[in-house]
């Protein structure tokens, strides 16, 4: 794959905040770069401290390292969040084959076969513990996105989440993500599958947006069945008498029609 974009050159760079061990905040300097694959080692390290960190082990897929080289040049690309040596977080972009069951989310959109190769997957976000709270992932993202759209071979963008990770659910909605499917990858664990068109945004028709509570999947798989789609998650009401869960409303609407329509 052809890039235009060096692995040298900073493509962000700044000052953010970073928890320290008195409990205070620290400012550190930090850029965002596309890693080559010396950076394998530091990338799988952080993945496992966040594994060891999940209270529900299920919200990330792990993946092993030769799996992980994958993204490092040859089929897709890893940003990194660098303050010196240290690797503060990073995202996974990742471009399928056309008949990757696993990880053509095209697939299980039922997308048209002559479009499963227009299709790049967010694969995953780590963001070191000590620094959450500075919305990396939410920058990360907006960078990947436009990467993948100035390359100029994908057209599609599609990533899975976890409906208990509403972190991560709030940050792809908010980077213009919309809630496609629920479903069950990698061995049986629930998904969101979540799709962007870079090339034609949806629109939604206004008034017609539904609360449905995060944990109530029944009605979620009902509703993604019967054309609506996932377009927002806030937290309904603080009842400390309810599952945390309980209190996240997810937002389903209905895609405007098109001017031709009929």
């Amino acid at each position: 794959m052809q890039k235009s974009f060096s692995t040298e050159k900073p493509i962000q760079s700044g000052v953010i905040f970073q928890k320290n061990e008195s409990s205070g905040l620290t400012e550190v300097q930090y850029e965002i770069r596309i890693l080559d694959p010396s950076y394998l080692p530091r990338i799988m390290e952080l993945q496992q401290l966040i594994i060891e960190n999940l209270l529900n082990k299920d919200t990330l897929q792990p993946f092993p390292a030769d799996f992980m080289k994958e993204h490092l040049g040859r089929k897709g690309f890893v940003l990194g969040v660098l303050s010196g040596n240290d690797l503060l977080a990073f995202r996974n972009v990742y471009f399928p084959d056309i008949n990757d069951t696993e990880w053509n989310l095209g697939i299980d959109l039922e997308f048209p076969s002559r479009i499963l190769n227009k299709v790049a997957n967010l694969q995953m976000v780590c963001v070191h513990p000590s620094c959450r709270g500075n919305s990396i992932a939410t920058t990360m993202n907006r960078h990947a996105i436009r990467i993948i759209k100035e390359l100029g071979i994908r057209d599609h963008v599609c990533a899975t989440v976890s409906p208990y990770n509403f972190w991560n659910i709030k940050i792809l909605l908010a980077c213009g993500f919309i809630i496609k499917k629920l479903t069950k990858k990698y061995g049986g664990k629930l998904r969101y599958v979540v799709h962007q068109d870079l090339n034609c945004p949806m629109s939604f028709e206004s008034g017609s947006s539904q609360p449905v509570v995060l944990t109530n999947f029944i009605k979620q798989h009902e509703m993604l069945s019967n054309g609506w789609y996932g377009t927002n998650l806030n937290v309904s009401r603080e009842d400390a008498g309810r599952p945390f869960y309980e209190n996240m409303l997810l937002t389903f609407s209905r895609q405007t029609e098109p001017l031709n329509a009929g």
